[in-house]
């Protein structure tokens, strides 16, 4: 029989995987399981006692809440920039374009509320344009802008049911003659 380096190669190969096997298997099979330390025990259930004083404690939690967001106010921003055409100038005939980017706060407690924004974001839209066409260019530099605002916030608020607008806000506020 020839010995040569493929066999002897080959032996060393089987030699080492038949180790490594017998090891492995030797040390798994002597490991003894161990509990694990970390596991989370149970709670134990609670005495009557204890469920009510959690409830009330809950029920405190709650009522905290409520009442920290019911003066919060909610900003609606849903109606874009607005282009109206102002009513022309009597003397010139001339109209101005007016740009505006409305927005206003509101109280934020009432979901229905909120809806009904907007569910009737054209017909604000509308009330906006039908204002500017309703004033002239000097008309509407006469008034201010304070003014502007508090008349078109009474016309929005006249067509909302649920709640009203606490106030109106424009982020520009633009005439182009």
């Amino acid at each position: 029989m020839k010995i040569t380096l493929n066999t002897i190669l080959a032996s060393l190969c089987i030699l080492i995987a038949g180790a490594i096997i017998i090891g492995t298997a030797l040390f798994f099979g002597t490991k003894k399981a161990q509990p694990v330390l970390d596991r989370r025990r149970p709670e134990p259930a609670p005495t009557p006692q204890e469920q009510i004083i959690q409830a009330q404690k809950t029920q405190q939690q709650t009522q905290s809440e409520a009442s920290q967001t019911s003066g919060e106010f909610g900003t609606y921003t849903s109606l874009g920039q607005v282009r109206a055409s102002t009513m022309p100038d009597p003397e010139t005939t001339t109209t101005a374009l007016v740009l505006v980017e409305p927005w206003f706060s509101y109280t934020s407690e009432d979901p229905a509320f909120q809806e009904e924004l907007d569910t009737k974001r054209q017909n604000i839209h509308s009330i906006l344009l039908q204002f500017f066409s309703n004033h002239s260019y000097q008309q509407l530099r006469a008034m201010g802008e304070e003014l502007v605002k508090s008349q078109l916030q009474e016309s929005i608020n006249e067509e909302l049911s649920l709640g009203s607008i606490s106030a109106l806000y424009f982020e520009s506020y633009l005439f182009f003659e």
